[in-house]
């Protein structure tokens, strides 16, 4: 039969919709990203999560006040859409102009202020949706697909437009590309036609008017932004000399009179890492020795045969100092990994200041990869592996808390760098305190364990100095001697590398008492006598884990949280909590609401007691938020030590899942009838790929054994397919059961959950590992289908 007059009108209305709902997710998407590498130059890493985790319960939101906003404004899709697009403009020049980042006043709370900020775009976003949703149920299958494709694409020009245009003016660029889905939804509206081409042209010269006068992102006072208290200090004078944005962040490069053979680069204002004139070192004595009698990761070279070095892996080279010292202690060949591209950039444009050291030297090498994934596909063995401080301080992952080097510090890693060494080669890495001490020493020792190398042996691979800042530790592949370290003895007394955290093997301690006139309770001693009592047998690692008042326990892969080191959770995960904690009480009195309870008469209570059935599509549609971000945040975390470069890791990620979702989604439409069934069988798919991926991820990298990114896609998009089922076709029952009104509340229940679950995904992975928070979003699609298979 051919379509009806009316079918055609349908039509006529719907596919405006469904094209507005991909420039919608479209901009929500790349909006999110951009947002979050912008409050990475603005905030501690911390919380980057935080603000964009809150920011996103919006989206949630705006589908819970779907019939609180029809009832008192409008009905229609046209304004939220317009207030949405415009917004995204607002809140990028609020955020960046509020006057609160550098004041002492508002440190406690400015953070949600800039939540409360970035909010309303993600709220305006919801809303629409939920209208759109719950107007066009019937065809929710195609309405996802488009949604999931539109936000595929944005994930994707969120790279490009940061690369290109820097934060503030993506995040206007993505307005306008946003822009055409007022367009859309006026026209399947059939009102405001005119006037919205005349909003988006005004919003076109506002963008453009916008770049020119809002494209500066301020840094925060803030104990971990060293950029702005170098800015900050009087004596310094430093001045900007570049700034460069990309996808991976902003790396800006200052320069001081009171260093005149110094300049510092900054990633998203943190973790300050130098760029020397090598020329200056050289012709100058005095400037070498303050260097290499200075820090500490010279003072292998003192002792090194030249047969033992030969070639050195610098893992996060930064500005270059790591390969200066190389340079200068003799290293014959040198490869330099660095992950920021633009750091690299800027080291080889300011050649004429720096000697060179990554353009003109031929003897180094340079690469710009994630360290571990560079030595993990590389058969190389070195004399030399080299990491000096490497911590951006800053995000790199949608969710806001993990950080690139995270990777870098784990027992596996140990094992990967012990396993490229020569049989003489050593690492040396440099620290900043005394809990990054005994926690390299617990990987190291942990690593060496899995080679039957007890503690007490393992020890004697090791040697920590310590000049009072910055100690480095020298770990071994092969056991060191005594007459070894008796050099290195009388070299760390004479250069004063003996305080704090000060360990050799074989060499006695030295512990001595004040006379008894001077009334002094104390005692002196030459080592650090906890690391003396692990080499000796006295204490194992494992009860000075349990006695420290630090986390110090050892890291892995599956929970690579190095710089954590206050035991629990982190700060910002205290306010998720709660938040956790009271929606799960207004989802179980949702649940158990009954027409004789005295809650049955609360507004937001009673449709719950009128329509039963409401009760299992909030069950469902609160696990199916969860169990996604579960699972994809999980496997994101899990699939980048695999992909390695992390901006590119992100994009085929959220590319290929997203992708998939999208298909299944679209798929989806050609099911007509059993539509519980078949959600319940997409569900258990979900729960078996899911452990297939959690517990065979590294035997599928070696069985395709192809390119890492196309074989993480023909992981994903298998499982994209199957996510996308269960979601619209849920809301496709909804719509046969006439329950149609309640789908913008399931639609904010849906969104809210998502932000649970990546905060639970986070918090998991944190504690326990991030293949129980995998196995945890597996189990929720499993419960899905058990409340299908219960349903009378």
């Amino acid at each position: 039969m051919g379509k009806t007059m009316k079918d055609e009108q349908t039509d006529f209305r719907f596919w405006p919709i469904a094209i507005a709902t991909a420039f919608l997710s479209f901009g929500v998407l790349a909006f999110e990203i951009i947002l979050a590498r912008i409050f990475s130059v603005m905030l501690s890493y911390h919380f980057v999560f935080a603000v964009i985790s809150f920011a996103l319960l919006g989206l949630g939101l705006g589908g819970l006040f779907l019939n609180f906003w029809q009832r008192k404004f409008s009905a229609g899709m046209t304004v939220p859409a317009i207030l949405c697009v415009f917004s995204l403009i607002a809140a990028v020049i609020v955020i960046i102009r509020l006057p609160i980042f550098e004041s002492s006043g508002f440190i406690s709370f400015r953070v949600w202020i800039y939540v409360v900020v970035s909010m309303i775009p993600f709220f305006f976003a919801g809303l629409t949706l939920a209208v759109i949703f719950q107007r066009f149920a019937a065809r929710s299958s195609i309405l996802y697909g488009f949604d999931l494709l539109g936000a595929t694409l944005g994930a994707v020009a969120a790279v490009e437009l940061l690369d290109n245009f820097g934060g503030v003016n993506a995040a206007f660029v993505t307005a306008l590309v946003t822009s055409p889905a007022i367009l859309f939804v006026s026209q399947s509206e059939r009102k405001w036609r005119l006037p919205t081409i005349g909003l988006i042209a005004f919003l076109a010269l506002s963008v453009l008017y916008a770049g020119q006068i809002f494209n500066q992102v301020p840094i925060a006072m803030d104990a971990n932004k060293d950029m702005y208290w170098m800015l900050k200090n009087l004596r310094e004078q430093a001045e900007m000399v570049e700034s460069k944005w990309s996808s991976f962040g902003r790396t800006d490069l200052l320069r001081s009179p009171a260093t005149p053979n110094e300049m510092v680069l900054f990633v998203d204002g943190a973790a300050g890492t130098v760029m020397y004139s090598l020329d200056s070192l050289r012709g100058n004595p005095a400037n070498q020795a303050h260097l290499v009698n200075h820090f500490g990761l010279f003072f292998p070279f003192f002792f090194l045969e030249e047969s033992e070095k030969n070639n050195a892996l610098i893992i996060g080279a930064g500005g270059g100092r790591d390969v200066v010292v190389a340079l200068l202690g003799g290293v014959k060949e040198i490869t330099a990994v660095e992950v920021n591209p633009d750091l690299v950039d800027l080291v080889k444009r300011y050649e004429n200041f720096n000697g060179g050291i990554y353009t003109t030297q031929s003897n180094v090498q340079v690469v710009v990869h994630e360290g571990r994934n560079y030595l993990r596909s590389s058969s190389q063995k070195y004399d030399l592996i080299l990491l000096s401080i490497p911590i951006t301080k800053s995000s790199r992952s949608v969710e806001g808390f993990a950080l690139t080097e995270n990777f870098l510090f784990t027992v596996e890693a140990f094992t990967d760098y012990l396993n490229h060494l020569t049989p003489e080669g050593r690492i040396v890495i440099v620290a900043h305190n005394e809990a990054e001490i005994y926690r390299t020493i617990g990987l190291a020792l942990a690593a060496f364990e899995k080679r039957n190398t007890p503690q007490v042996g393992a020890m004697k691979h090791i040697y920590t100095i310590n000049p009072g800042m910055m100690p480095a530790i020298v770990i071994k592949n092969a056991p060191f001697d005594s007459l070894e370290i008796n050099k290195r003895h009388e070299v760390s007394h004479r250069l004063g590398y003996d305080r704090g955290n000060f360990y050799l093997p074989f060499v006695e301690q030295v512990t001595l008492s004040p006379p008894e006139r001077l009334g002094v309770d104390y005692e002196w001693r030459m080592f650090d006598q906890i690391l003396i009592d692990i080499s000796r047998g006295n204490l194992t690692f494992e009860q000075l884990e349990r006695a420290a008042p630090l986390d110090i326990h050892p890291t892995f892969d599956d929970s690579p949280f190095f710089y954590k080191f206050e035991p629990g959770l982190p700060a910002p995960f205290g306010s998720f909590s709660i938040l956790i904690l009271l929606v799960l009480v207004l989802f179980t009195v949702s649940l158990w609401v009954t027409p004789g309870s005295s809650l049955a008469h609360i507004p937001w209570l009673h449709p719950f007691v009128e329509f039963s059935q409401l009760k299992q599509f909030l069950a469902v549609f609160f696990l199916l938020g969860m169990g996604f971000m579960l699972i994809e945040i999980s496997l994101f975390q899990k699939l980048t030590l695999y992909l390695g470069q992390p901006v590119y890791a992100l994009s085929v990620l959220l590319f290929s899942l997203l992708l998939g979702t999208g298909v299944g989604s679209l798929l989806s439409s050609w099911i007509k009838h059993r539509l519980a069934l078949t959600i319940s069988i997409t569900a258990v798919m979900v729960f078996i790929l899911t452990l297939l991926i959690n517990f065979f991820l590294t035997p599928l990298f070696s069985f395709f054994s192809t390119d890492s990114r196309l074989t993480a896609a023909l992981i994903l998009v298998p499982l994209g397919l199957f996510l996308g089922f269960p979601f619209p076709l849920a809301i496709r029952l909804m719509n046969t059961m006439q329950l149609e009104k309640y789908v913008g509340w399931m639609w904010g229940v849906n969104g809210i959950a998502s932000v649970i679950g990546s905060a639970l995904a986070m918090m998991t992975g944190i504690l326990i590992g991030f293949s129980a928070a995998l196995l945890a979003g597996a189990i929720l699609y499993c419960l899905v289908t058990l409340l299908f298979l219960m349903q009378k």
